[in-house]
Formats: structure tokens, sequence, C-alpha cells
């Protein structure tokens, strides 16, 4: 039967080889943490600011009417927009081809106006709609300088 002590060569190795697994597997670690270089510091985004991200309010130009019977109706316009009120509607129309006037249609209902003076009546491929309102003056007459 043999001896099973180590001897003192085997040992030895054996002591090497782990001395030298842990150099290795410590070197590989150190290489894993090792600082990067220092990096420049980064800016914070740029919040925005109060009117960045806020669209301005569309500019409505009013109109005040005074109609027959004594109804009235307001006249909001913005471009090629119209934004009729009554007492009991509220239309929003575009702008439409016009001979005479300034004419104004959701497809159902149309404001025209010529002047200081409009009408409100329905859309009709003959133009001959009921009438809604009629005889419709302005209120007060339009600053040429603000339109």
């Amino acid at each position: 039967m043999r001896n099973i002590t180590p001897r003192r060569s085997e040992i030895m190795l054996a002591s090497f080889a782990f001395a030298a697994f842990g150099l290795f597997a410590t070197s590989i670690t150190w290489a894993q943490q090792a600082p990067s270089p220092a990096a420049e510091p980064t800016k914070p985004a740029a919040s925005p600011g109060p009117t960045n991200n806020i669209r301005p309010a569309i500019k409505w130009k009013e109109f005040n009417y005074t109609c027959e019977g004594g109804a009235k109706l307001t006249v909001y316009l913005h471009s090629t927009t119209a934004k009729i009120r009554t007492q009991d509607h509220f239309f929003l129309m575009r702008q439409t081809p016009s001979t005479d006037g300034t004419r104004y249609s959701d497809g159902k209902v149309l404001w025209w106006s010529k002047g200081d003076t409009g009408f409100l009546q329905e859309d009709a491929p003959d133009s001959d709609g009921k009438m809604l309102v009629k005889g419709c003056m302005l209120d007060k007459p339009a600053d040429p300088a603000k339109l």
C-alpha cells in the first residue's frame, strides 16, 4: 500500500497553482473595476421656459350685430374662419367664394355680410335657403385700422 501523505513538491506545486489563480482572478477583478478617466460633467437638460411650450391663443376679431326683432348676433373672425353666435346657436364656418360681400358657410348654414349689414340663412344650392336671422346691422361700425 502506498502512503497517501503528499510530498513537499506536490504541496508547493499546488500552492503555486492556487497563488497564480488568485493573482489572475484579482487582476481580472481589478481590470473590471479600474476607474475610468474623469469624464466632463454633464450639463442638466434645459427646462422649457414658461412660454416655450405654450402656443399663443388665436386672436379673433369680434363684430356685434342687432338684427330684425332685436335679435343679437356676434361674429368672430380669424383668417378664413368665422364663429357665429346667436342667442340659441353657435356655428363654425369657413369662408367660401362670393361675387359680392363676404360669405361663410358650414355646408348647412351661411353668414353673408356686406359692409355693415348681414344675414344668416340655411345654405341651399340655389341660394334660396330659409332666412334664419335677417336685417343685421353692425352695432359699432368697424374701425378700418383694426381690420
